[in-house]
């Protein structure tokens, strides 16, 4: 008798084990953050961690997961709980929404920048912590290539954005840890050549309309880098007032704008002088993205610290209205037709770095241009940087940083 209860006891033990060892705690991250859940068809009320992180327990494998909350459209998405599994991360898409999701594009690592090539046919996107740049066909959203370049400046990483010269059919891509901007053939997406730019962490190229000169802003040495487009060097150097970001040039190539990232200033240069004539002062802030409505003769600019798009008349430099729209403001694109103006939210950092997942996903807005006001939003996942509308209009593509992913919406 008592080795039947011992034999019994060890089979219950085992038995028990098993089972614990087969369910898993599991993180749930999901926005919007009020939502109902069902898992494989029954009601499940997940334990509430904090504010926008819940915790549900199931056993290991594959379960179905519906999701619904008012005002989105349900989601039902199966999952395979394994051992390794800690989190689950879900966004719903929004009921009568102009912008509906076609696709998610794995990338490289940290995609910072996505756009598309002027002929619409192909998506690039610049890896910070990959080996180069990523090459997507828009008409079935698969990676063509990632673009090779040589091993000194590969292993470097720090690819940052990209400027399309159609005429000359090149692509330049700026590169921080090299100081460099690198040129490539875009009938083949073949690496042609590098252009020192002898500034430090070089980011943003912005070209003339006519052509025939490129600018670089140089992150760490404070300067703008002056580049001869057909003989690929640099001619000179233009001292600014502090950490240079955005740029762009005005219609007529006689000014250069630059965002001071670091004090929320903005610098207009003479391109003739090479020299800066006005500078702009703010509130305090932190401008990262300029580009110029060319019909309407209006600046739109980033300010990332203050979490506002600046409105600026070109043609007397005025600003017309700052408006508010969302933490930690990245990349804005307008419209071919010039209706709207999308921008990148990356939302709140993580409080140990913005490197790691925040508490919260970030957004897209949608800026009606004339009424200056917020015509519609979506969800992105962890911090939306890059960002870009097809040359016909039709689609939207964004880059998820810590996601590793391009997400593409089609403009309805």
């Amino acid at each position: 008798m008592k080795r039947k209860i011992l034999i019994f006891l060890l089979l219950f033990t085992a038995s028990t084990a098993l089972l614990f060892a087969a369910s898993k705690s599991v993180n749930l991250k999901v926005f919007p953050e009020k939502y109902t859940l069902s898992i494989d068809g029954k009601p499940v009320t997940p334990q509430k961690l904090t504010q926008y992180l819940k915790r549900i327990t199931l056993v290991e494998g594959e379960h179905e997961f519906p999701f619904q909350s008012s005002g989105y459209l349900d989601r039902r998405i199966k999952f395979n709980i394994t051992r390794k599994t800690s989190a689950l991360e879900v966004k719903l898409e929004k009921q009568n929404s102009m912008l509906e999701q076609v696709a998610e594009l794995k990338t490289g690592v940290h995609p910072k920048s996505v756009e598309f090539t002027p002929d619409g046919r192909f998506m690039v996107s610049a890896l910070l912590e990959g080996p180069g740049v990523d090459i997507f066909s828009v008409a079935d959203f698969r990676k063509v290539k990632t673009v090779e370049f040589p091993q000194k400046y590969a292993r470097l990483r720090n690819f940052v954005e990209v400027v399309f010269l159609p005429e000359r059919k090149e692509m330049w891509v700026s590169q921080m840890a090299a100081n460099a901007i690198h040129v490539i053939d875009m009938t083949d997406f073949t690496y042609k050549m590098t252009i020192n730019t002898k500034g430090i962490w070089t980011k943003i190229i912005a070209v003339t309309p006519d052509g025939k000169t490129a600018f670089a802003s140089n992150w760490e040495s404070h300067d703008i880098s002056v580049i001869d487009v057909e003989q690929h060097s640099v001619i000179k150097k233009i001292k600014v007032a502090g950490i240079p970001r955005g740029m762009v040039v005005t219609s007529d190539n006689r000014f250069l704008y630059v965002c001071i990232f670091s004090n929320g200033q903005l610098q207009k240069i003479d391109i003739n002088s090479m020299k800066i004539v006005k500078t702009f002062s703010f509130p305090h802030g932190a401008k990262r993205h300029i580009l110029m409505d060319r019909k309407r003769n209006l600046f739109y600019v980033t300010d990332m610290y203050r979490g506002s798009v600046y409105i600026i008349n070109a043609a007397d430099d005025k600003v017309i209205k700052e408006l508010p729209v969302d933490k930690k403001l990245n990349t804005a694109k307008l419209s071919p037709d010039g209706k709207y103006l999308y921008v990148s939210s990356r939302g709140p950092n993580n409080p140990e770095s913005y490197l790691k997942k925040g508490p919260v996903f970030g957004k897209v807005f949608v800026i009606d241009t004339e009424t200056l006001t917020i015509k519609d939003w979506i969800w992105g996942k962890n911090q939306p940087t890059g960002l870009d509308v097809s040359p016909d209009g039709k689609l939207l593509a964004f880059t998820n940083f810590l996601d590793n992913e391009i997400e593409v919406y089609r403009i309805k």
